[in-house]
């Protein structure tokens, strides 16, 4: 049985019920009142009229016959209106099925977008819509990411079939320390690049076991000679290698993309972390936390993981991560771990 038919039946036994009552009510009432006859006021003109004579027994036997119909009528109007009631209040669940099903075969852009009062469907309509939104977001994400990995991760291994084919060609204008040399780089850029996937999977998915993590000697042995660094006894709840896998991404981030001026500035302070570079002008500053992104204009280098990892860190140490950059060039990365233990 559907809802529709199950709310029809509950609202129409409640009529049904409260209809039944009251015509209880009134036929108990007047069988309670005193015998009674009714006769005409003034004597009947025999020409027009007929002496009537309605005795008690007769007026409640029309009474109660008045009440059953009534009954009848009241409970048949009570179920046609119910289910009426009940499709209109119960129309919006069509919709939010439909898009559900929608979004189980594969379809996440239809949203429900359901108009009306601020009801209870309405807020279940706009957390689906807002689920969806999330979800087809997710989802764009994994499949640039699948894409990214599988070109980076076919790049090396297409450079080195390359070189072995030229080599397997003209064997002679080879040096084999040369080619050697040119398939362990091509190599390495493999395992760089599997390592990170596997390091951003492990802060992605993997459970943390937190515990007192003395997050100023992980900074300290992660920065370099030639940095500015102020550092203030910091620990903090966390994975101590997960911590350590962000502080040396921020570090070689800052490295890697710096400039002439060379000036990297390194705070810890109120259990927040800094690290601040100079480098090229930074046009889109959110995206440089999605996996394989390389800005133009910024050295390349690296297999564009880096601060995929930081992120991923960051949010599984329910930490607050921010960037912000400088007009004039360079970049500020902020990590401030103030929303309590890692759970």
């Amino acid at each position: 049985m559907t809802v529709r038919a199950r709310l029809t039946l509950i609202y129409g036994a409640f009529l049904s019920l409260a209809s039944a009552l009251l015509l209880t009510m009134v036929y108990l009432v007047v069988r309670i009142v005193p015998p009674f006859e009714v006769r005409p006021a003034d004597p009947p003109d025999v020409g027009r009229f007929q002496a009537v004579d309605v005795s008690r027994s007769n007026f409640l036997d029309v009474l109660l016959w008045a009440c059953v119909g009534g009954f009848v009528v009241v409970t048949a109007f009570g179920l046609i209106a119910a289910w009426i009631i009940a499709g209109q209040v119960l129309s919006p669940l069509s919709r939010i099925t439909a898009a559900a099903n929608a979004a189980r075969t594969g379809t996440l852009h239809e949203r429900i977008a359901l108009s009306g009062p601020d009801d209870e469907l309405k807020r279940l309509a706009d957390t689906l819509d807002g689920m969806l939104a999330r979800l087809e977001a997710e989802f764009q994400a994994h499949q640039r990411f699948a894409a990214n990995a599988a070109h980076e991760l076919r790049t090396p291994l297409a450079s080195s079939r390359t070189l072995l084919q030229v080599a397997q060609a003209n064997p002679a204008a080879h040096d084999v320390s040369t080619l050697v040399e040119e398939l362990l780089a091509a190599n390495q850029r493999s395992i760089d690049t599997t390592e990170a996937l596997l390091a951003l999977a492990n802060a992605t998915h993997a459970p943390l076991a937190p515990e007192v993590v003395d997050l100023t000697a992980i900074v300290a042995d992660e920065t370099h000679s030639g940095m500015t660094v102020h550092l203030e006894p910091t620990s903090v709840d966390g994975d101590p290698v997960l911590l350590r896998r962000l502080v040396a991404n921020l570090v070689d981030n800052a490295v890697r993309h710096n400039d002439t001026r060379r000036r990297i500035e390194v705070t810890l302070h109120d259990e927040t972390l800094t690290i601040t570079n100079t480098g090229p002008v930074v046009s889109n500053v959110d995206q440089l936390f999605e996996p394989f992104y390389r800005e133009a204009g910024r050295i390349r280098g690296g297999h564009g993981l880096g601060l995929a990892i930081v992120r991923a860190v960051a949010d599984a140490h329910q930490a607050t991560l921010t960037a912000t950059a400088d007009p004039t060039g360079g970049l500020a990365i902020t990590v401030s771990f103030r929303h309590g233990p890692a759970v």
